[in-house]
């Protein structure tokens, strides 16, 4: 019965990490694991960048850690990764992209594509 009771403390205490948001830098390697997407090697490229000075938004992580990419990066601020506290998503052109809905804590929306004219 302990197990099962400490299982479950495991478990809620993880989903709270994850729910109350971890910021790239300041985040444990194993806080930054607890995010979907993050295993050891990218928690430990997190952390090594970070080390050199911290991100300034999503864009500089992406650019900065080797293998995160624009639409990895949208998966784990989905997730609950922030970066200075921040969760929302900064596009390769600057803007916050309300479509990404991470300032708000929902998973990111596809658009439709025009039709070619």
């Amino acid at each position: 019965m302990n197990k099962l009771a400490l299982a479950a403390f495991a478990f809620l205490a993880a989903t709270g990490i994850a729910m109350a948001g971890v910021d790239a830098n300041t985040a444990s390697r194993a806080e930054l694991e607890s995010i979907s997407g993050i295993g050891p090697a990218t928690s430990a490229r997190i952390v090594e960048e970070r080390r050199k000075r911290p991100f300034s938004d999503t864009r500089d992580l992406v650019r900065r850690v080797k293998g995160i990419g624009e639409a990895r990066m949208r998966r784990m601020v989905a997730a609950g990764l922030t970066v200075g506290g921040n969760g929302v998503i900064v596009t390769a052109g600057g803007r916050a992209d309300p479509a990404a809905g991470a300032d708000r804590g929902e998973a990111p929306r596809r658009t439709a594509k025009a039709a070619p004219r």
